[in-house]
């Protein structure tokens, strides 16, 4: 049974409203929550009209092989990073905005350099990379509404804008055309302790190809990318929660660090 314009209304108005006062929920209610992806993205437009905010850029997440195969017909998911809480390599965000909660994900990313225009047919993954200024070291601030994110249906956590939120943009990867992004080592560090590492290769995402697929999939909602936006491409090391952190660090062998300060 498709969700009517009601219960469409119903899910966003209370995951635009936990948005808006920091908080979270168990679960949507049985009566509103999307069965399929296509319901997801009705739930996240509606909501995104709620919560108002500027595009700094777009993620995907359930990208590596694993999370693919637990999402099945309905995956991968994606979302929109805002502006307002999007920051250079080096600056800050504030605690009270992403919360404790916020999952803390080292990603590689895309700098782009060119328009994507909202095409038919979406662009092929030549088009795409044609676009990118250059590929960049990421750190996502994921920061689910959804208690429990991985518990619960990934078209839930879709439609809650695929937990999207903050972006920290890190330096340029030198010689990124020609490098295997995918065998680039990781860590994440909080407060100069190591809590996370990259993922073992057959569980890392191919970003070139997650890249091509947010920008199509917002194509074919008639988003258009734009130059200088921001595309990331899913966690490349398991995430973790900020909690109480002060300073987090994602460190790229032989490419270097992007740092992010948590105040209050």
């Amino acid at each position: 049974m498709t969700l009517s314009d009601a219960q469409v209304a119903q899910a966003a108005d209370i995951l635009a409203n936990a948005f808006k006062a920091r908080t979270t929920i168990d679960a949507l209610p049985t009566e509103c929550g999307p069965a399929n992806a296509a319901e997801a993205v009705q739930i996240q437009v509606a909501m995104l009209d709620r919560v108002g905010l500027d595009a700094a850029g777009y993620k995907s997440g359930f990208t590596n092989p694993p999370m693919l195969e637990k999402a099945g017909t309905d995956g991968p998911m994606a979302g929109v990073m805002f502006r307002e809480f999007t920051v250079a390599s080096g600056g800050s965000l504030q605690r009270a905005d992403v919360g404790t909660g916020a999952l803390i994900e080292a990603e590689i990313s895309f700098r782009m350099g060119a328009d994507l225009p909202a095409r038919d047919g979406g662009y092929s993954q030549d088009e795409v990379m044609a676009a990118v200024d250059s590929a960049i070291l990421g750190i996502e601030f994921a920061v689910p509404r959804l208690n429990d994110p991985l518990g619960q249906p990934m078209v839930h956590l879709a439609a809650d804008n695929g937990a999207a939120m903050g972006f920290v943009a890190g330096p340029d990867i030198p010689d990124w055309q020609s490098r295997d992004l995918k065998t680039l080592d990781i860590e994440l560090l909080f407060d100069g302790e190591v809590v996370s590492e990259g993922m073992p290769l057959p569980a890392r995402c191919d970003e070139r190809w997650s890249l091509t697929w947010i920008v199509n999939h917002f194509s074919a909602r008639g988003v258009g990318i734009k130059a200088g936006d921001y595309m990331t491409t899913g966690a490349a090391a398991a995430p973790k929660p900020l909690g109480n952190t002060k300073d987090v660090v994602a460190r790229f062998a032989g490419v270097g660090d992007v740092h992010v300060s948590v105040e209050g």
